[in-house]
């Protein structure tokens, strides 16, 4: 099981339902892995980090969007996550 390093890396779709808690996992990192998240673009806020995971909680329609997680110490994008809440 070879692992080769690509940048067409693909998006991963997550459904959820509205008012649940969210965990989102960044790729296969270890848990003392430092990350930083951003949706749309934008640095996350109100969230909850648990090691590499995100955790959303109570989410609503308005935590829909691309997250991305990077790698703090490479500054390389690990994984991204489609949410969408329904």
């Amino acid at each position: 099981h070879t692992h080769t390093h690509t940048h067409t890396r693909r998006v991963r779709i997550q459904y959820e339902r509205i008012g649940s808690d969210v965990t989102m996992q960044c790729g296969t990192l270890g848990s003392d892995a430092s990350i930083t998240w951003k949706v749309n673009g934008s640095d996350v806020d109100t969230s909850v980090l648990e090691g590499p995971n995100l955790i959303l909680r109570n989410v609503t329609l308005s935590y829909n969007g691309l997250y991305s997680c990077f790698e703090d110490s490479s500054g390389d994008l690990q994984d991204q996550i489609s949410l969408r809440i329904g």
